[in-house]
């Protein structure tokens, strides 16, 4: 029995779940006491004001079976703003890209980081990686530091530096490249067409960067992505030759690899969540993003286990992906046990951190 109740929490923690609301489901609850959810993935439809952000958050963290879970959102700046008032808005990260400085860009990591943290976050997925290469691209556009890699290398570091510098884990996406991708129809995932050396001599140059080099990005998220000359068969999501020999083998990546959201419908359209999920285990991913309904998380924490318990994924290889997400954890999260909601309403918003972001917006 205990060896069972391990085997569950190896495989609840990889695992990052959403839900719709603004209390956790308590269904959603015992699926936690059971298998000790890895983390939450929340988004504006999760909060209805800033004191109830910080009444969810704090009872997120006293879920995890013992092990904190990531409390993560998506805080880039410009339309991709998840939180409610009075937390700082910042414009596109492409103005980051024509202000060009250094100092800035760490600014205002550390002011999303210190935001995040004092309302109890603890992981930003976030900063885009993406180069904005094709201006035809409805999905990344402003959202991107720059089409020139190394800009988005240099301001992309001083980001991730300012959100770690304040306790929270940073998330580079979207892997390989989703600047130059083309939509061939509405009922198909986005293909790039280019090759993997075109990949590697341009798109993958941030990452290389900033995971061989200081402050070492510690988890960086796949894209629902096809790269036909790479992999004809496997959109970037959960493709062996993108995330294992790529990304691990070439580049030495070993932190953790998340996916983006496989309740995605043109994902779910292209294979369906079972295929998916087999295949995120053979291309080495260690998180998972589910935020459809919770019938589809307990299917995937179910399929695991029958995966596992048939012996068609190692034990070992289980319990080395567990640790890669217990160590990240243990190196970045602080204890927290209450949230400080006094000094979270004199910070988040305040007029040093509406300066920063006028800053930018400005280009001064």
């Amino acid at each position: 029995m205990a060896a069972l109740d391990h085997l569950k929490k190896c495989i609840g923690q990889r695992i990052i779940v959403g839900f719709e609301g603004n209390k956790v489901p308590s269904e959603l609850l015992r699926l936690d006491e059971e298998w000790g959810i890895g983390g939450y993935w929340l988004r504006k439809e999760n909060y209805s004001d800033f004191e109830q952000l910080m009444n969810l958050n704090e009872d997120l963290w006293t879920r995890g079976q013992g092990t904190p879970p990531f409390i993560g959102i998506s805080q880039e700046g410009g339309l991709v703003h998840e939180v409610p008032e009075p937390f700082t808005v910042f414009p596109e990260m492409a103005h980051m890209g024509q202000v060009s400085s250094v100092s800035v860009a760490y600014e205002v990591g550390a002011v999303i980081g210190r935001e995040l943290t004092a309302t109890g976050f603890n992981l930003n997925f976030a900063p885009m990686l993406d180069l904005n290469v094709n201006t035809e691209n409805p999905t990344i556009g402003r959202r991107a530091i720059s089409p020139d890699p190394n800009k988005v290398s240099n301001l992309a570091r001083a980001v991730i530096r300012g959100l770690h510098d304040n306790s929270i884990i940073a998330c580079g996406k979207y892997f390989p490249g989703f600047g130059d991708t083309y939509y061939e129809s509405d009922n198909k995932l986005p293909a790039c067409n280019s090759s993997l050396e075109q990949l590697k001599e341009l798109d993958v140059m941030p990452y290389r960067a900033l995971i061989q080099n200081p402050p070492h990005l510690d988890m960086v998220m796949s894209g629902h992505v096809m790269y036909p000359k790479i992999d004809a068969e496997n959109p970037a999501t959960y493709s062996r030759a993108i995330l294992h020999d790529l990304l691990r083998l070439e580049i030495g990546f070993k932190g953790l690899v998340v996916t983006d959201d496989l309740s995605d419908p043109l994902l779910k359209k292209t294979v369906g969540l079972e295929t998916a999920v087999e295949r995120c285990f053979e291309s080495g991913v260690d998180l998972m993003k589910i935020s459809g309904t919770l019938d589809e998380q307990v299917q995937v924490l179910e399929q695991i286990l029958r995966i596992v318990e048939n012996g068609n994924y190692p034990h070992h290889m289980l319990e080395r992906s567990f640790r890669r997400v217990r160590d990240i954890k243990a190196r970045h999260f602080r204890v927290l046990r209450t949230i400080d909601r006094q000094h979270a309403r004199e910070l988040v918003g305040n007029r040093e951190h509406f300066r920063i972001a006028r800053r930018l917006r400005d280009g001064k």
